[in-house]
């Protein structure tokens, strides 16, 4: 991956050029966008500086622009007034001032207000640049804004009930689509400058400099490595299954758009003079590439982060890599397991951590004592984890030997878990008569039920603990002796 020039030795603030406050986040996404001339979609709550921050880089760029609200739309907005030929064979338009004709940039504004026969007749102007099978041959931009789309998890005080999820096909449409933050989301500082300078014009010096921007990136983008192509479809190959398991499918049309998109983002970095490495705008590609944001899902960041730095473990890593074996494995416990195997080499302790951290967030508190239980010391022994992963793992054992310190211990159970009670003490009894092994898992039964006021099935519980036993065994002598 080499280093390219850019046009200055400071980042440029692209957005705050544009009179546009706390949206640096958007410098290189808005860049990478009228740079490779994707369809870009923003979502915010009314009043976030949408519509005036694509109608800025309109007038910036000096493009012939088109803004519509997509839910008042009617077809003789964009196409002109049609007139039957005399032969009835054709049919011609008469032009008016707002057709979409000699546009160079449309911006459709409340996309997710308008009926569903207008949205899908949209759909060919932001998916091919056409209309009633008509190229728009001027066409370059194709911009859309909402608002948070109602959903059934949405605040009914809070929620704009007008705003509907778009069609997943038209989503899919955009390959930048971006959430802009509230007034009250801003750093108190870069609030105050949008209440003191939000209202300014945009000046020339403003326009030419946008312009240089998209020069240089295009520039940059013309001279991209094929090394950093070819990991941009690495990436984006390891994510596929990463998202499908965060239930964040993507299509083969976004898979594609977004290992296009990665290149064209780190261009759009380094023209502003970021220093960003490529995985680094890997990352912000991702967060800027999902169209489930169009249909109302909220994305937690941390998920996006935690599936990036996933991907970028196995991304270029061999068939067989420690990796690609353990996210092979759907369970989580199963992948503690096998990342045990390679802690120390492959793997190191923060890696063995978050799989151990993920897989416990997983569990039930039942499943949680058992884990620990088995987990514990075979990674004591191995000393692979960090601080706060041991410390997640003694928590059950904390309220086991609390209990256990106890010369004697009172339960209060009500009438109708006395059925569940008689059978674990029952089981426990058998279990304490065993080794010490029984003898703790009888007192984390009694735990479960007595302190941790738990339900669950006894017998499926110690068949559990057994499955567990085998899986964290160390499989071979070479494992002991690596340990």
């Amino acid at each position: 991956m080499s280093s390219r020039r850019t046009i200055r030795a400071e980042p440029f603030r692209l957005m705050r050029s544009l009179n546009l406050f706390g949206l640096d986040f958007l410098d290189p996404i808005v860049l990478a966008a009228l740079v490779d001339e994707r369809p870009l979609l923003l979502i915010g709550p009314h009043g976030t500086a949408k519509s005036e921050l694509l109608n800025r880089l309109a007038a910036a760029l000096g493009l012939s622009h088109r803004h519509y609200n997509a839910s008042l739309i009617s077809f003789d907005d964009l196409l002109g007034y049609p007139v039957p030929e005399l032969d009835a064979a054709s049919v011609r338009y008469l032009r008016t001032p707002g057709d979409l004709w000699d546009a160079e940039s449309v911006f459709l504004d409340e996309i997710s207000r308008c009926r569903p026969e207008t949205q899908n007749k949209l759909f060919s102007v932001v998916h091919e640049k056409r209309v009633q099978g008509m190229a728009l041959l001027k066409l370059r931009y194709r911009w859309a804004a909402m608002n948070p789309p109602m959903t059934p998890e949405a605040d009914p005080d809070d929620a704009y009930t007008g705003s509907q999820p778009l069609d997943p096909a038209l989503a899919d449409r955009f390959a930048y689509v971006v959430e802009l933050p509230s007034l009250l989301d801003m750093p108190p500082e870069e609030r105050l400058s949008l209440i003191r300078e939000g209202g300014r014009p945009v000046q020339e010096e403003s326009a030419a400099n946008l312009q240089r921007l998209v020069a240089a990136a295009r520039e940059s983008l013309g001279a991209v490595d094929v090394p950093d192509q070819t990991w941009a479809a690495g990436y984006v190959g390891e994510l596929v299954p990463l998202l499908a398991e965060a239930q964040l499918p993507i299509s083969g049309r976004r898979a594609v758009m977004l290992a296009g998109c990665i290149p064209t983002v780190r261009a759009a970095s380094r023209a502003l003079g970021r220093k960003e490495t490529l995985s680094e705008c890997a990352l912000t590609t991702l967060r800027a590439g999902l169209p489930q944001r169009g249909q109302g899902r909220r994305i937690e960041a941390a998920k996006l982060g935690a599936i990036h730095r996933a991907a970028l473990k196995t991304v270029g890593e061999p068939v067989n890599g420690p990796w690609r074996r353990i996210r092979a494995l759907r369970d989580p416990v199963a992948r503690v397991a096998e990342a045990l195997k390679h802690a120390g080499g492959a793997l190191d302790r923060a890696e063995v951590s978050d799989l151990v951290s993920e897989a416990y967030a997983s569990l039930t508190v039942p499943r949680r004592y058992l884990f620990a239980r088995h987990v514990l010391p075979r990674a004591a022994q191995l000393e692979c984890l960090t601080v706060p992963t041991y410390e997640l793992l003694a928590e059950p054992f904390g309220k086991l030997v609390a209990v256990c310190d106890q010369e004697t211990v009172t339960f209060s159970l009500p009438r109708e878990r006395m059925p569940q009670w008689q059978a674990v003490t029952q089981r426990a009894a058998q279990l304490a008569r065993g080794d010490a092994q029984d003898a703790q898992l009888a007192n984390i039964l009694l735990t479960l039920v007595g302190v941790e006021q738990q339900r669950f099935d006894v017998d499926e519980l110690i068949a559990l603990d057994r499955e567990w036993k085998s899986l964290f065994a160390p499989d071979t002598v070479e494992h002991r002796e690596a340990a």
